[in-house]
């Protein structure tokens, strides 16, 4: 069956690829958010010799590269040519491709185990990116979202974007974008839509720390909305603003830790 791209990927693709180097360097880094989340997953999910994995919105590849170090047969899919190159140099043997989490190019039941890692929320249609996913695996869907957003700096430091973003922006992060599925039932809904049901639901400690408030600066412009802020009210603006956000996280030695919590989800087919 033809299956044709929605959009986001060619609406996010440029953003993150922008500063892919950044990205893979700070947020993938071994510091980077996504660590005790991608153990608890690694663990939970008993990934290991022989397991077949799709990761969407793949990233410069850091969970790839995990599951592979376990012995699991990896595929990644993310929006970004630049950081997809990035992960197929950490991971030559993995499939790895460019393309829209709307339309998968894998058969159907291709994979024992499909993940999404702070990645569903920018598909256009969270449900048609949560059913694909559920079409090209076995057994398992994980999806990861940001949680506890009050208590979390990420996001903290996220809030001054929206005065430095186009109004159209603004309105079209609310669907996609970095906290699209975080509101209470927003998740449970897209996932009953693509006919998934919840097998469990944890929410995970994920500290991100930086060496300084420039390193920080450096990780946040990298990340695709803030680009949409830089094209809009221009970089120096930006870096301003989010060296303030940031002062507060500020910890002995100069050390930016910022407190987060994500919400991991494990589906199937009912």
């Amino acid at each position: 069956m033809q299956r044709h791209s929605k959009g986001s990927a060619k609406r996010w693709g440029p953003l993150f690829g922008a500063s892919a180097a950044n990205w893979a360097e700070t947020w993938e880094g071994p510091e980077g958010w996504g660590t005790s989340v991608y153990a608890y997953v690694l663990d939970r999910a008993r990934i290991g010799s022989g397991t077949t994995i799709l990761d969407c919105g793949c990233g410069a590849g850091r969970f790839i590269g995990l599951a592979a170090e376990r012995g699991a047969r990896v595929a990644g899919l993310d929006a970004s040519p630049e950081l997809v190159a990035i992960a197929t140099e950490h991971s030559p043997e993995a499939d790895l491709r460019v393309g829209d989490m709307e339309s998968l190019p894998w058969p159907d039941s291709a994979f024992d185990i499909v993940t999404g890692f702070s990645a569903f929320q920018f598909a256009d249609d969270h449900a048609a990116a949560l059913a694909e996913a559920r079409r090209v695996s076995r057994d398992q869907v994980w999806v990861v979202v940001p949680s506890r957003l009050a208590d979390s700096g990420i996001p903290q430091v996220f809030s001054v974007l929206p005065a430095l973003l186009p109004a159209q922006a603004r309105e079209s992060l609310k669907r996609s974008g970095m906290y699209a599925l975080s509101a209470p039932g927003r998740l449970e809904q897209a996932l009953a839509t693509a006919h998934l049901s919840l097998r469990s639901d944890e929410t995970v400690e994920a500290p991100v720390v930086f060496p300084n408030a420039a390193a920080g600066v450096v990780a946040f412009l990298s990340a695709g909305a803030t680009a949409l802020a830089v094209r809009h009210s221009g970089q120096p603006a930006v870096e301003q603003a989010l060296s303030n956000a940031l002062d507060r996280f500020t910890a002995d030695g100069g050390h930016i830790v910022l407190p987060g919590w994500f919400r991991v989800a494990q589906a199937s087919s009912p």
